[in-house]
């Protein structure tokens, strides 16, 4: 890989529950990978190729950029960064690799999570929306078939009470 310039986020946390670690590192983000610098350790490189899905998520005070790769989950808690920002830089950065990482993903699969992070944002925002639509369109019918149900039961309450219904042919009901 050639060496390319790269972006420094100081000050970067790992998210561990609802708390942060209390232990801040530096990431080196380029178009080769990432580049985790801690004070007590020799720097760790990751190439884009092990990460196979990212999300960035805005907060109130800071960015969450959680990172899939080889069956784990980082979430990283990156202050002074809009999520637009972080999200150009890594859309730019991870454009250059030399591998396209749509050949890596298997055709036909909605859920794989290297080709969600190969799309543009526009379109893992429309996968994100139609999920939202299959879930509230799933409430909107359980409602109405329970409100139907419930018409029913009324229905059959008020023509009973009105003498149209007679549950005689039930046998003895007192």
């Amino acid at each position: 890989m050639a060496t390319t310039a790269s972006t420094t986020i100081a000050g970067v946390s790992v998210l561990t529950g609802d708390e942060r670690s209390s232990q801040l590192f530096d990431l080196a983000l380029s178009a080769d990978g990432i580049e985790i610098r801690r004070a007590d350790q020799p720097p760790r490189r990751m190439s884009w190729m092990r990460v196979s899905a990212w999300d960035v998520e805005q907060r109130r005070d800071d960015v969450v950029l959680t990172l899939r790769g080889d069956g784990a989950t980082t979430p990283l808690r990156i202050t002074g960064w809009s999520a637009e920002e972080l999200e150009a830089l890594l859309r730019s950065l991870t454009s250059r690799t030399t591998a396209a990482p749509e050949a890596v993903a298997a055709p036909g699969r909605d859920d794989d999570p290297v080709a969600e992070s190969a799309a543009p944002a526009a379109s893992r925002q429309e996968r994100r929306r139609r999920v939202r639509r299959r879930r509230v369109g799933g409430k909107a019918v359980l409602t109405v078939v329970l409100l139907l149900v419930l018409a029913t039961a009324v229905t059959l309450v008020l023509l009973q009470s009105a003498g149209v219904i007679d549950w005689g042919f039930l046998g003895p009901t007192a």
